[in-house]
C-alpha cells in the first residue's frame, strides 16, 4: 500500500486527524451562556424542551471554561443523555436537537450511520468527534447579550411610561376631586383599567397619554394666570385629603427574601463538592461563597421540577448542605420520583419535623 505523508494532504482533502476548523475567539462560562439563552428564549423561540436538551449537552463538555480552541462536540449517545434531560422521551429529545439546529444554536455533525463517537489520534487524544456541535451557540454570545439588553431596556422604558401615565391620571383626579364627571370620568376609568393590564404595550400607553392631555387641555385654558403651560397638570400635593394616604397600585412588588443559610454554609472544598455528583455534573466549578451555593441550589432545583418556594422553605429548615444532598438524591432517582416537589417536602419533614 502506498504511504501518503501528512504534508501531502491538500486543504481540500485535509488530514483526517487534524480535525475541522475551530472558528471564534472566546472564553465563556457554559452556565452563564445557558442563563443567557433562558433570558432571551422569547426572542429566539426556544422552549423548555430545547433548553433542557441544550443543558444536557453542555453538561458533558470537558470541565472548566469553554474555549474557542477546544472541541465543543457532545458525542455521548442519546440513551445516556436522557437522564440529564429530566428523563425526557428519546423522540422528544431528538426533536429538541432538530429544533436547536433549525434555530442556529447547534449543528448536528453525525457519522455515516448516525452514530456519535470521538475520533482519536495515535496518542489516544480526541481530535474530532461526531455528535452535536455546540460551537454555534457560543459564536452567538454577543448577539444574545444584545437581545437581552434590548429586552431589558424595552421593559424599563415601558414601566417608566406606565408610571408617568399613572402619575398624570392621579394628578387629574386629585385636581377634579369628586366632581370628575362626563367624558373625563369615562376616560379615567378606561385608563385605570389599561394601567392594570400587564399586557399593555408602549403604543397603547402613549396613545392613552395623548388622550388624557387632550381631554384636560380644555380645562387648562380657563385656569388662573399662574397655571402651568398648556398640556400640563397644575402642581398638587403628593397626597390629597380625599386619598386618606391610600394609593391605587404599587408599581414594584416586594423583593423575595432569600433565607440565610444555617451554620453549615461555609465554603465547600472540591472534595466535598464531588460528593454531590449529579449536581456537580451541571456545575463543575466548586462554589466558593454562600451566595454561589444558594444560586446553584435555586437553578438546579428548577431543572428537577421543584418550586422555588419549596426550596426556600426547605433551605431555611435544613441548611444548604443537607438540601444539596437531598437534591442530589432526587436527581439520581429522577426517573423513579413522580413528584420531586412533594418528595423534597417529605424528606425535610422526616429530617427536621419543622415543615
Amino acid at each position: 500500500m502506498k504511504h501518503m505523508p501528512a504534508a501531502s494532504f491538500t486543504p481540500e482533502i485535509g488530514d483526517p486527524l487534524s480535525g475541522r476548523p475551530r472558528p471564534g475567539h472566546f472564553v465563556l462560562d457554559r452556565w452563564e451562556v445557558l442563563q443567557l439563552v433562558k433570558d432571551t428564549s422569547r426572542q429566539t423561540g426556544l422552549g423548555e424542551r430545547e433548553i433542557a436538551v441544550l443543558a444536557a449537552h453542555l453538561s458533558v463538555l470537558p470541565k472548566g471554561p469553554v474555549r474557542a480552541d477546544g472541541l465543543l462536540v457532545s458525542y455521548a449517545q442519546v440513551a445516556g443523555m436522557l437522564g440529564r434531560a429530566n428523563c425526557m422521551d428519546e423522540r422528544r429529545f431528538r426533536r429538541g436537537e432538530a429544533r436547536l439546529e433549525e434555530l442556529g444554536f447547534v449543528t448536528r455533525h453525525l457519522s455515516g450511520n448516525g452514530r456519535r463517537y470521538p475520533v482519536r489520534n495515535a496518542r489516544g487524544e480526541v481530535v474530532e468527534a461526531y455528535g452535536i456541535d455546540l460551537r454555534p451557540l457560543f459564536l452567538r454570545h454577543d448577539e444574545l447579550v444584545a437581545l437581552r439588553d434590548e429586552a431589558r431596556d424595552r421593559t424599563c422604558r415601558l414601566e417608566a411610561q406606565r408610571s408617568r401615565l399613572s402619575a398624570r391620571l392621579s394628578a387629574v383626579k386629585r385636581a377634579a376631586g369628586p366632581e370628575l364627571t362626563g367624558d373625563l370620568a369615562t376616560l379615567a376609568v378606561r385608563l385605570r383599567n389599561l394601567l392594570r393590564r400587564a399586557s399593555a404595550g408602549m403604543a397603547e400607553l402613549l396613545e392613552a397619554e395623548e388622550q388624557l392631555l387632550a381631554a384636560t387641555s380644555a380645562g387648562q385654558e380657563h385656569a388662573t394666570p399662574a397655571a402651568s403651560e398648556p398640556g400640563t397638570v397644575p402642581a398638587l400635593p403628593d397626597i390629597s385629603s380625599a386619598d386618606a394616604g391610600q394609593i391605587d397600585r404599587h408599581s414594584d412588588s416586594k423583593r423575595k427574601e432569600i433565607y440565610k443559610a444555617s451554620s453549615d454554609a461555609g465554603a465547600l472544598s472540591p472534595a466535598v463538592w464531588s460528593d454531590y455528583a449529579e449536581i456537580a455534573a451541571f456545575f463543575p466549578d466548586t462554589p466558593r461563597t454562600e451566595v454561589e451555593v444558594q444560586r446553584i441550589i435555586l437553578d438546579f432545583s428548577g431543572f428537577v421540577g421543584i418550586r422555588e418556594g419549596t426550596v426556600r422553605q426547605v433551605l431555611a429548615a435544613l441548611g444548604p448542605r443537607r438540601l444539596l444532598s437531598a437534591l442530589n438524591t432526587i436527581a439520581a432517582k429522577i426517573c423513579q420520583i413522580r413528584n420531586p416537589n412533594g418528595y423534597l417536602l417529605a424528606y425535610a419533614q422526616n429530617r427536621s419535623g419543622a415543615l
